[in-house]
């Protein structure tokens, strides 16, 4: 793998001096040779930019970009612009990164011809090193898309669904293939931008490979974007992206008409946040609908109005727990009572014990087969 496909690690860097070090030796360390490291300096005023420029001059993999602040997505767009590698890695310069990372995946990527590989992410706390945790599917996971409820499916159950991590970090992708779809971060989108760009990366993509393994070690400290948003803002920036998927459908019809259901997992997550503290969220969670009814309450209706229209399509896709959430999430926004979606979060719950239970006996009935000798082995599990 010394001298495989050129690989574009891009990193926006936006007054992390206190880290960047860390976060660039840990990337110019990579197993994997064939590199080229794009540090965009957002108009960071700690100092940053001149270690960037230093880093540039110490390895001539880095390329540095310097531009006023204009946020996370536009140093990412402005390195996607730079890019010349086979491959697309993104980094934050508050981070660290696995040094086989790139090595394991690019080598799967070649060897299944993956258009999209993902793998677990480690949240090291600060403040308390007891609370640090991984996170993304703990096994190995492959998909090949044939039919576009095959791919539909896989949107709403695995990316939406926060299965395999929202960040755009934990995952590598094909530069031609963005490029052939003029994919981008959404300008000024201040938070979830990578679950955007990674949702409609994974609409165009033929196959997906999921490693089991915590190759990105992310860096949570009280600076850190994802805990300085307030609810309202979060709802607006969120409700930014639903909406936008909505231009979609005249992209694919077929695979983007049922975008009632793409937005309704994605908002409705945010009700999700502390929901077994019931008593004390109610009021805050219904707060959050009327956040996002005055939004744009005509489009939202609407599309509730379809979801409960067509309960049916919405569970063969989801399946049983998420679509539940789903309906439940409409339904409230049509009644305005937060109750119609605590009955639904209850049986979506409910349900996902269940099935639980189901995949904890099959695993352990094969354990036994195996041990006699008439179970299945093979590490790769296909869902």
């Amino acid at each position: 793998m010394k001298n495989g496909s050129l690989v574009s690690i891009i990193v926006p860097v936006y007054n992390t001096r206190n880290y960047l070090k860390p976060c660039v030796d840990s990337i110019r360390a990579q197993t994997y040779a064939n590199l080229e490291v794009i540090l965009v300096d957002d108009g960071s005023t700690d100092g940053c930019g001149k270690l960037c420029d230093a880093f540039a001059l110490e390895d001539p993999r880095v390329q540095v970009i310097h531009q006023e602040n204009s946020g996370v997505s536009s140093a990412r767009n402005a390195g996607l612009h730079m890019a010349r590698g086979a491959y697309i890695y993104f980094v934050d310069s508050d981070d660290r990164v696995a040094e086989t990372m790139v090595e394991e995946s690019v080598a799967v990527m070649e060897a299944e011809d993956c258009d999209l590989c993902a793998w677990r992410i480690r949240i090291e706390n600060e403040e308390n090193a007891s609370k640090s945790r991984c996170l993304g599917c703990p096994k190995t996971v492959f998909f090949r898309f044939s039919t576009v409820l095959e791919k539909q499916k896989f949107l709403t159950r695995w990316i939406l669904n926060n299965r395999l991590g929202w960040s755009a970090c934990c995952q590598a992708f094909r530069r031609d293939l963005i490029e052939r779809h003029q994919l981008r971060f959404l300008p000024g989108q201040k938070i979830c931008e990578d679950i955007d760009f990674y949702f409609r990366y994974a609409a165009y993509c033929r196959s997906f490979r999921g490693i089991p393994k915590p190759f990105y070690i992310y860096r949570q400290h009280a600076g850190s974007t994802m805990h300085t948003s307030v609810v309202r803002e979060q709802a607006a920036w969120k409700f930014r992206i639903a909406r936008s998927w909505g231009e979609l459908v005249s992209v694919d019809m077929e695979l983007f008409r049922p975008v009632y259901i793409f937005s309704g997992i994605f908002l409705s997550t945010l009700l999700t946040k502390g929901f077994f503290k019931a008593a004390v969220n109610k009021r805050k969670q219904t707060q959050i609908l009327n956040y996002y009814l005055e939004e744009d309450r005509d489009w939202l209706t609407e599309q509730a109005r379809l979801a409960l229209k067509n309960r049916a399509e919405i569970l063969r896709i989801c399946g049983l727990p998420l679509g539940l959430r789903v309906c439940g999430f409409y339904k409230s926004l049509l009644t305005g009572d937060i109750l119609d979606f605590y009955k639904a979060f209850w049986l979506q719950a409910g349900c996902r014990t269940l099935l639980n239970l189901k995949r904890n006996l099959a695993s352990s009935t094969n354990d036994f087969l195996l041990k006699i000798g008439l179970g299945r082995s093979g590490g790769e599990g296909r869902e």
